[in-house]
């Protein structure tokens, strides 16, 4: 098949910083571009806070709670389709994951020890490896896979000090010139000027960040394949920046914050453009969906979304973690904590309306609870015998709290 694709993946962005999610503060012009052209999904709901399990699930199409073996992955496909396959990235974690075996070119940008930010924009991170990403695009001549993985904002917080001040008003406390990205639990709440420092610094990574989305979109854009080539923009997880008594991902705790991320997709000949969705969406289907560009007629909900296809909406999203397991209906979003031989602890929050997950009503709606414990039993009983597409639907209690 003719169809090239580039997936671009920053690792630790929520969603919530992006315009197209609705961020207002934060200008993400070229974030806002794809979305105007594409796809987007608006609730990309991670499986998994470990990236290598993530990526089984991009590769795989397997669920974070599935352990089965695939047949074959993602990059293995692709080539016997007959593109070229390539991966490129600054985190040997995904360089050396089992299944990046499967690319025919593996690029691996060495990582660097930072210790002072950027003076300009091309001395960062994440534009040395889109710079890589441009140069790479411009050789290529027949179909190809551009997997591009950038380690985002769980590497050097890097970017020129004039755009963490660019979110900085008057009487707000500078954001400093730390390089680390911040890692710190409290029980209590966070200092406001403490955490103002840290959001405003994360808010000049992301602009960065946008600002490479951009040169690479201009860069597919520029290629005689420009029509025939699927753009895909993404995050394994998000970024906890005093949620949840959390700055980074201290336990990787399952909530919003890191669950919540970015997917959209920009497909051949402008299907599926100026689309929003709002069906639970999960790493997996972004590998059904690139088996669909490959092998026409392969199952892929995102495929049914783009082309308006009559489908079963999905109506469960399910992620574990150590010590941890949560699940995410239309109405509702359950966390489940274990603790040695304790008996689970759970919290509750409703949906859509509590979208930072601050309103905890597990005491209120117990039934509720105890329902989605017992769906988020069935569904890992499912993943881990490979029957999720058995999955019956949920009950209208589950998918509906006003029912």
């Amino acid at each position: 098949m003719s169809t090239s694709a580039i997936i671009f993946v920053v690792d630790r962005l929520g969603s919530g910083f992006l315009g197209p999610y609705g961020n207002t503060w934060v200008e993400t012009q070229s974030c806002n571009r794809l979305a105007s052209q594409g796809l987007l999904c608006e609730f990309m709901v991670s499986d998994s806070t470990a990236l290598e399990s993530v990526y089984r699930s991009y590769w795989t199409g397997r669920h974070a709670m599935d352990v089965s073996l695939a047949d074959e992955s993602l990059p293995e496909m692709a080539g016997k389709a007959g593109l070229k396959t390539i991966l490129l990235t600054d985190e040997p974690l995904v360089a050396e994951h089992p299944l990046a075996a499967g690319f025919a070119e593996k690029m691996l940008l060495p990582a660097e020890d930072v210790t002072a930010l950027a003076t300009e924009i091309d001395q960062t991170q994440i534009a040395r490896l889109t710079q890589a990403a441009l140069e790479v695009i411009a050789r290529q001549r027949e179909p190809y896979l551009l997997w591009i993985h950038s380690r985002g904002m769980s590497g050097a917080w890097d970017a020129p000090q004039e755009y963490r001040n660019a979110f900085r008003d008057e009487e707000d406390p500078q954001p400093g010139d730390f390089t680390t990205p911040p890692l710190m639990k409290r029980s209590g709440r966070f200092d406001p000027d403490e955490l103002l420092r840290y959001v405003h610094s994360f808010a000049g990574q992301v602009t960065v960040m946008d600002l490479c989305v951009g040169a690479l979109l201009d860069a597919a854009a520029e290629q005689r394949m420009a029509q025939d080539t699927l753009f895909a923009f993404t995050s394994p997880r998000g970024y906890p920046l005093g949620e949840h008594g959390q700055v980074g991902p201290v336990e990787n705790a399952l909530y919003g914050e890191v669950l919540n991320v970015p997917l959209i997709l920009r497909l051949p000949q402008g299907r599926g453009a100026l689309t929003r969705t709002q069906e639970l969406i999960q790493p997996g289907d972004l590998h059904d969906l690139l088996c669909a560009q490959l092998v026409p007629g392969s199952p892929s909900l995102l495929m049914d979304i783009a082309e308006r296809r009559d489908h079963l909406p999905r109506d469960i999203a399910c992620a574990i973690a150590t010590g941890e397991r949560a699940i995410r209906t239309p109405a509702w979003f359950l966390r489940e904590v274990r603790k040695g031989d304790d008996e689970p602890r759970v919290e509750l929050f409703a949906k859509s309306d509590d979208r930072w997950e601050v309103n905890e009503v597990a005491s209120r709606a117990a039934e509720v609870a105890e329902e989605l414990k017992a769906a988020l039993d069935t569904f890992e009983q499912a993943a881990l015998h490979g029957r999720l597409d058995g999955l019956a639907p949920l009950a209208e209690s589950l998918s509906n709290q006003w029912r």
